[in-house]
């Protein structure tokens, strides 16, 4: 761990170093390159890449502050979630600022309740702070995350995610077993007044993900087809926490208009340039939810999530 952190501050050091330098440069290089249609919001990124290496500086500040300024363990917490609820807000509002985008919160009632079991689905890297945003902080509470691993490369998440009951997961596939018995015993430690969130797809939906998917796991064919807009839900993680849920309810996360956002070529080439984003939330009591064939209530619940997209898409395209 130590050595990890090590390594990516000296990154973000040495990336800091060289954005600064080279800023003249950067920000002229940026505004020419506007003029071409494949990189007209080059200078929105640009912007944004230079905003989110502050901001980590910042949030990187803030949690050493609270690590030396308060020794009591669930007073650190509570800090610590302050922190990572501002670092989640300033980017999101900043990429909302630069893109001139547009939120639209509907099923708000859903967010309100019991804790819950939160499913989103999952299409971009700005949608990863939905659920933290517009269901844990408008809650005002704890939201426990299942993420990848690949997530701890960035010393804000890496330092604040450890520091909170979260867990990251290794995608792979090499110990399957492990990843599921760790996204379990996240659920079952789940006190009454912590939600807990995961993207069941387990990776970000493109077409060519989609595709491929289809190619590879002929066996899928029926869920591929089934599910035009989504991935298929890796059943092993989700079952496993609704095997353990200690009585939680289930919120779904339905969302549309950052399918242009997926990499960082959408943010050159205007995909999230005044851009509509449509989220939708609904819930499931935890009386209703069934204690067997949990698979295929699952499914189709997952059947609603991509009749909820499709109707989400349809606003999107008529609001731009």
């Amino acid at each position: 761990m130590y050595s990890r952190r090590l390594l990516t501050i000296s990154v973000l050091i040495v990336a800091t170093i060289v954005a600064v330098i080279l800023a003249p440069c950067v920000l002229v290089s940026a505004f020419l390159m506007s003029f071409l249609p494949k990189f007209k919001t080059t200078p929105q990124a640009v912007a944004f890449i230079y905003g989110f290496i502050g901001y980590e500086w910042i949030g990187l500040s803030k949690f050493a502050w609270v690590w030396v300024r308060y020794q009591n363990i669930d007073k650190r917490i509570q800090k610590d979630r302050d922190v990572q609820f501002w670092w989640a807000r300033s980017l999101f509002e900043m990429g909302k600022w630069l893109f001139n985008l547009k939120i639209e919160v509907t099923g708000e009632d859903a967010i309100a309740g019991n804790c819950a079991l939160v499913l989103c689905r999952h299409t971009s890297m700005a949608d990863t702070v939905l659920p933290l945003l517009f269901f844990g902080q408008a809650r005002a509470e704890g939201l426990r995350y299942v993420l990848k691993q690949e997530l701890r490369l960035l010393p804000c998440i890496d330092i604040g995610g450890h520091r909170l009951p979260n867990v990251f997961v290794d995608r792979s596939g090499s110990d399957s077993a492990k990843a599921i018995q760790e996204v379990t015993e996240l659920m079952c430690q789940a006190p009454i007044d912590q939600s807990v969130l995961i993207y069941p797809e387990g990776t970000r939906f493109t077409r060519k993900k989609h595709e491929e998917l289809a190619a590879k796991h002929p066996h899928l064919k029926n869920q591929i087809e089934r599910w035009p807009d989504l991935l298929p839900p890796r059943l092993g993680g989700v079952s496993g926490m609704l095997d353990s849920n200690p009585g939680k309810d289930l919120v779904f996360l339905a969302h549309a208009g950052f399918e242009g956002s997926a990499d960082i070529h959408d943010l050159l080439s205007g995909g999230w340039l005044n851009q509509h984003v449509r989220i939708h939330f609904w819930r499931i009591p935890f009386a209703q939810l069934p204690k067997l064939d949990q698979t295929d209530y699952l499914f189709s619940q997952w059947d609603r999530m991509q009749t909820t997209v499709e109707k989400l898409e349809k606003e999107v395209r008529k609001a731009n």
